[in-house]
Order: structure tokens, then sequence, then C-alpha cells
């Protein structure tokens, strides 16, 4: 007969769903309370839980007194488990219907079954062992991005790696990683650029005209662009013609998108990570919009990227913020990348939110940046 994993539905389901995956689980009971049924918690792990465990059921478990919690704990234990090899996770769930839960199953070490019970702690990527000999071993990284969104209760609406945007910023990878390696030097050009770029992809003029000629890092910037058939321009003249639309947005911010996507192919699996992500959360049909989004080390990074034409970095931080706990969940972090500097009010607000920002030069340490995420 094989193990059987007893866990508690929650609202933080990659507690539950990490050491299941990791320990190759291959029946799961739920239990949900009536709460957690309103969330649909147990549902969303169920869902999750589905191409990785054969057999996955959802049991009601009555939390509402003590008493009602001793009744549930004791109905579970002598009508379903005796006999069992049963691994109870104690990460969900209120103490008392852990203790209650716990004290009817030790009785199973003294019958034909046995029990054991696990605790996961996603904050030092450890599973423990509570039995005889507690024990402890290493979290694994198991979590996919789909994974993350089927336990926040959410759906993707799109294509998050479709061919034709594939393509595009396959073509373009030589400008992005320039401009992102090199912003320190290009800076206030990103506005100027961006501007020019939003009154083109805006209107249908694709023809624009700088104040003055650029030169420097801005002119080797425009001639790299000419290069890779992205823009029009002549050295010591004022006037752009960028080649399309779709390049127009490009310069406009979409490069910072395609940016932060490149250095993340760098070092992710496929699976860990999608740009221009739309989810839906199954029980409210909200959407959200997420420019990027990765998993690693099973924790989630949510990014939002912003243009030079963006310069009100305030209500993009807070909505950042928000869709970071609401998708990402407690473990989460979220990274504001912007073209142009954020003022020291805005950093500061962003660190209320636990929100990263690199931001104008500091693009170029994006690389590093997602590096160390990945070991934290």
């Amino acid at each position: 007969m094989t193990t059987l994993h007893l866990c508690i539905a929650t609202g933080q389901n990659a507690a539950n769903l990490i050491p299941l995956k990791q320990l190759q689980a291959q029946e799961v009971w739920i239990l949900e309370t009536p709460p957690m049924k309103a969330q649909r918690s147990g549902a969303d792990l169920k869902q999750a839980l589905g191409p990785y465990v054969p057999t996955v059921r959802c049991l009601a478990f009555d939390d509402s007194t003590p008493q009602s919690i001793c009744t549930a704990a004791a109905k579970l234990a002598n009508d379903s488990l005796d006999g069992r090899d049963v691994v109870f996770h104690i990460t969900g769930g209120t103490k008392l219907m852990v203790l209650a839960i716990h004290q009817e199953l030790t009785l199973l070490n003294s019958g034909t079954g046995s029990y054991r019970t696990l605790y996961a702690d996603t904050q030092k990527q450890t599973i423990d062992w509570m039995d005889a000999k507690p024990t402890q071993e290493p979290m694994k990284d198991v979590l996919t991005l789909q994974d993350l969104l089927l336990l926040r209760g959410y759906r993707t609406a799109n294509d998050t790696r479709p061919a034709k945007d594939q393509q595009l910023a396959a073509a373009r990878t030589t400008v992005s990683r320039h401009m992102g390696e090199q912003a320190h030097s290009l800076r206030g050009f990103f506005s100027t650029l961006a501007y020019n770029a939003s009154l083109a992809s805006d209107g249908n003029c694709m023809t624009q005209q700088f104040d003055y000629p650029p030169g420097g890092p801005a002119a080797k910037l425009l001639t790299l662009a000419v290069k890779n058939n992205l823009l029009k321009w002549t050295a010591g003249y004022c006037e752009v013609t960028f080649a399309n639309r779709d390049s127009a947005r490009f310069f406009a911010g979409g490069w910072t998108e395609e940016y932060v996507f490149l250095k993340m192919t760098g070092f992710l699996k496929p699976g860990q990570y999608a740009l221009n992500a739309k989810v839906i959360q199954n029980r409210t049909k909200t959407e959200n919009e997420i420019d990027a989004i990765a998993v690693k080390s099973n924790r989630a990074l949510l990014v939002e990227c912003k243009s030079g034409k963006q310069v009100k970095a305030q209500e993009a931080i807070y909505k950042l913020g928000q869709v970071v706990h609401q998708v990402g969940g407690l473990m989460a972090k979220g990274l504001y990348v912007s073209a142009q500097q954020v003022n020291e009010s805005d950093r500061n607000r962003a660190k209320e939110y636990g929100i990263d920002i690199l931001a104008g030069e500091e693009l170029q340490n994006v690389n590093q940046y997602l590096r160390d995420w990945a070991k934290s």
C-alpha cells in the first residue's frame, strides 16, 4: 500500500506542493476547512497536484470550535487511516488543528500502521522530519511557473512565449543588450529617444526630429540600430525614421522588457519564466498583466518594466506590490525596472512594498541581480 500524505489546504500552498513533488507522493488527502473551501485553496492545490499525483482527495474538516476540531480529527483517524503509512504535513492549519490531528495519529504507531510528521520551511528551503530520529533535508528546486499560478488560483490567458514575439526579440538582441549594458552612458538620451519613438508609434508618421544631432554614445546606439534595420538615421542630422510601428514601440520602452527577458533566458530553464503574461484569477476573474515573471528555487520574481515615457513611478510601484502579493505569495519578490532614474521618495515607497528597483545606469546590473535573487 502506498504512503498516504495528509496535508491542510492553506493560502500559501507552495509549502504543501514542494515536498509532495519532491517526495513523489502517489496519494494525497487535502483537509479543507470552510474558510479554505470558500477561497478554493483545496481545489487549487488539487489542480496543481493533478499532473504529478495519481490520487488526490479533498476532505471537509470542521475547525469552527475546539470540539469540532477534536471530533473531526478522531473521525479522520478512526474511520480512514488505521493500518496506513501516513505522513502528516504540519506546515498549514491552525495550531489547534495540527495538535488535535497529531494526537490522534500517534496511535497509528501502536498498530499495524506508521506515522511521521513533516514541516516544510520555505524560508530556509528545508524539509524537516519529526519522528523518533528527527532529520532535515534541503528542498529541491521543483516549483515551475505553471505550478505557482495554479497554486495561487490563477491561469494564463495568453501564450507567454508567442513565436512572433520571440522572433522579433531575437532580431533585436544586439540592440537591446547594448541599451541595457550601456545605460550608464546613454542616460538622458533614453527619454529623448522614447519621446520621439512614442510619437511615431502613437501616430502615423515614422519620421521624427531630435532637438539636436545626437553624438557620442547616443550616435553609437543609433548607428547600431541602423545596422540592425530598426531605423534610418544619418550621423550629424536630427531626423530619424523608425522602420515600422513595432520598431518605434521597441524604442519607446519595449526594449527594457526584452532586455530583462534576454537576461532571464541566460540561466533559467523553459517553464520557469514568461514574458508579457496575462493571468486571470479563477475565483474573481480578475486579470493582471505582468511584464515578466520567473520562478527559481521555489520563489517567484515579478517584474514591471517602464520606459522613458513613464515618469510617475509611484503608481506603477504600488500596483506591482499588489500583484506580487496576490500572484506570487509570501516568498515572491518584485522588481521595478526603469530606463529613467527613480527619485528617493519612490525608492523609499518601494522598500515599504518589498519592491527592488533597477533604474537608469543600474540596468547594467540586471544579470547580477537575477543571480543574487536565485541564490537568496
